[in-house]
């Protein structure tokens, strides 16, 4: 007897609340390349099938149009679960939408991080005593 397949999930309406625009998934892209060692990218790239060159050009900011499918394939490689809605339909803008406040909270505090200059091996989850 050959096993039945579940059946698909249903898709519901996407949380708003739970997106970020391209620019920020960007940004986050591009401070997490410049984590890189010397000589790392290009193994990375090998290995989750990215175009080398297009992430390079990313990574410097010299990309001559918004690659969103790119940005996508490349935040789930880094292990930022997103996927790619509209808001509206008729809308040309994307956004990137996360399955759970959590994962969307731990991408902000990163981003944030990354933003002010702090290295994430200098930031502390704990918070200060108000004693």
């Amino acid at each position: 007897m050959r096993p039945t397949a579940p059946d698909p999930a249903p898709v519901g309406f996407p949380d708003p609340s739970l997106t970020i625009p391209y620019a920020d998934g960007l940004r986050y892209a591009q401070y997490r390349l410049k984590m890189f060692g010397r000589g790392d990218l290009k193994p990375f790239c090998q290995r989750q099938a990215l175009p080398y060159t297009t992430v390079v050009n990313l990574k410097n900011g010299t990309l001559k149009s918004e690659e969103i499918r790119l940005v996508q394939r490349l935040l789930r490689s880094l292990a930022v679960p997103v996927e790619i809605i509209r808001l509206a339909p008729d809308h040309k803008t994307h956004r990137f939408l996360f399955p759970t406040p959590a994962a969307l909270g731990t991408f902000q505090r990163q981003l944030k991080g990354f933003d002010s200059g702090v290295s994430p091996l200098d930031q502390t989850t704990d918070e200060p005593s108000p004693n």
